[in-house]
């Protein structure tokens, strides 16, 4: 009986790899399967990759960000693990954070394309409804508010009435532009900038809260909650909890 050709290399083959070392094995395979054990390894390595990434990826409970005020490690820790704790987490939960945000409209700063940037960030996290909470300096603040980023506080914090209670002085109000000819004035359209605006309480000066008065910032820190935030109550729990006894 004649072999098939493809059988007699096949045995061939077999017998010659049976007389070679281990070194010469791992060589030939990895010459002759080369292509097919590269896609092995890369396809391997982005399914660990992600499994390790879905396994060590947490929750966010709260998005928050600091627009023109800066914190270190200690601050950030209190604000970010030590309240998972305080609010009864678990592991698998977090505080999302946007850190060294910098919002203005002043086109002649030096650190306008750092703004823009900023403003472009913001935007996203707005637009994805991934931004809860802000921490701002005055400059900032303003801007939140006049472009009606901003929920009402004095609303908002009636639904916890010991909180409200505890915190109904702290709560300042800015401006918020409800109409506007801004892109016409900027077109040359209109010689006059003008503006329908209001007052609303959106705004918390949360400088004397324990944890940032310790800090010793030199202006005025407002917090705000953003006003398409998915996580109001949560908000809620982290500005009572910025007013507890620190450290």
């Amino acid at each position: 009986m004649v072999k098939p050709r493809g059988t007699e290399e096949h045995f061939h083959l077999k017998e010659s790899f049976k007389k070679m070392t281990f070194k010469e094995k791992i060589e030939y395979i990895f010459a002759y399967y080369k292509l097919p054990v590269i896609t092995a390894i890369i396809a391997a390595a982005v399914l660990i990759s992600t499994a390790v990434e879905r396994a060590n990826r947490k929750e966010p409970v709260l998005y928050t960000a600091f627009a023109n005020v800066g914190i270190g490690e200690t601050l950030l820790d209190h604000l970010t693990d030590e309240y998972l704790t305080f609010a009864g987490k678990t592991s698998k939960q977090g505080v999302s954070v946007y850190l060294d945000l910098y919002i203005s409209d002043d086109a002649s700063s030096e650190n306008h394309q750092y703004a823009y940037a900023s403003k472009l960030k913001v935007l996203g996290a707005l637009s994805s409804r991934q931004l809860d909470v802000v921490f701002m300096n005055k400059e900032a603040y303003d801007l939140f508010s006049s472009s009606g980023f901003l929920c009402r506080l004095d609303d908002l914090l009636k639904q916890d009435t010991e909180l409200y209670n505890e915190l109904s002085d702290l709560i300042v109000s800015n401006t918020v532009i409800l109409d506007d000819n801004a892109i016409e004035y900027d077109l040359g359209e209109a010689e006059e900038y003008k503006a329908e605006t209001t007052e609303i309480p959106n705004g918390l000066d949360v400088s004397t809260a324990p944890c940032l008065a310790s800090a010793g910032f030199p202006d005025t820190v407002y917090f705000g909650v953003i006003e398409n935030s998915t996580h109001k109550e949560e908000a809620l729990s982290f500005a009572g909890y910025l007013f507890e006894p620190y450290p």
